[in-house]
């Protein structure tokens, strides 16, 4: 067990204690703390692998997200939904009223995510799925505590 294999440094044996596979290639893009007084080298360059010293590219969302179009479609959201609202006379209605104002708002937003500024959609995406969980809590309550399904 005590035969060397080419390219490898046991770890008693001192010095450098890096370790290296028979036939690599040292990495020439590994970070390595720069020594003082070291000089240093050229990068290497070939047609396969371009020269290291090239600006990493960085790429950027096309249509962005902003808070301030998530707001506006938030805020929007909850004025469809407040003047949906007034067209119902009871519970029922309203839940009613809500679920389908939320269908529509929901259309809304895939339309504008997909043709139109996606931080709108995502507001509007965001309230109409708030109103219709509230909607769903608003019957599971009146369906286990009252005992009555009231969307019927």
């Amino acid at each position: 067990m005590t035969e060397s294999k080419p390219g490898w440094v046991p770890p008693t044996a001192g010095g450098d204690r890096r370790q290296t596979w028979p036939g690599s290639v040292p990495s020439v893009g590994s970070w390595e703390p720069e020594r003082p007084g070291a000089a240093r080298r050229a990068p290497v360059s070939t047609p396969v692998r371009p020269a290291l010293t090239a600006i990493r590219p960085f790429f950027r969302e096309a249509h962005r997200v902003r808070p301030a179009m998530v707001a506006a479609g938030a805020g929007v959201t909850v004025l469809w939904f407040l003047i949906t609202m007034l067209l119902a006379v009871d519970l029922t209605s309203t839940l009613w009223v809500i679920l389908v104002a939320s269908v529509f708002a929901a259309g809304a937003a895939s339309v504008l995510a997909r043709y139109g500024d996606r931080g709108a959609a995502t507001g509007i995406a965001a309230v109409a799925g708030t109103a219709s969980a509230v909607v769903g809590a608003v019957v599971e309550w009146h369906a286990f505590v009252g005992g009555a399904w009231i969307l019927w």
